[in-house]
């Protein structure tokens, strides 16, 4: 079978899934190599995915960010804190690398604004 003609080539997205969250990968038109995104495009891209679904379809799990240094970051921070997480430096606290469902953790909070996020299956003691 014939491969592509170029023209519908334009560019290619390949999620892969990674320890550390996930890797965009572009591909480019007449390019065998991928085309890593920078940490800045990363970050941004997961802030605004965790800002606009906070819940995980299907199922509807609570979702939150987690920072390369292994904090927590609410929907709510995700959206706010915007422009702090699309200019990290990787190093600097902001660079978000995965979103996690919080399945059973009732003692989870929010790293920037410390609200709970809320969780699954546990209720919060009060």
């Amino acid at each position: 079978m014939p491969t592509a003609p170029a023209a519908l080539a334009a560019v290619l997205y390949h999620l892969t899934n990674r320890l550390a969250g996930l890797r965009l990968v572009v591909l480019c038109e007449g390019s065998t190599q991928p085309r890593k995104m920078s940490t800045q495009s990363r970050s941004l891209r997961l802030a605004d995915q965790l800002s606009a679904s906070p819940y995980a379809w299907p199922g509807g799990y609570p979702l939150f960010g987690v920072f390369s240094d292994g904090g927590c970051c609410c929907h709510k921070c995700a959206k706010t804190e915007r422009e702090s997480i699309g200019t990290t430096t990787g190093t600097d606290g902001w660079c978000l690398v995965a979103i996690e469902a919080n399945w059973e953790d009732p003692a989870l909070f929010c790293d920037h604004c410390g609200e709970r996020v809320e969780s699954a299956y546990a209720e919060a003691e009060q």
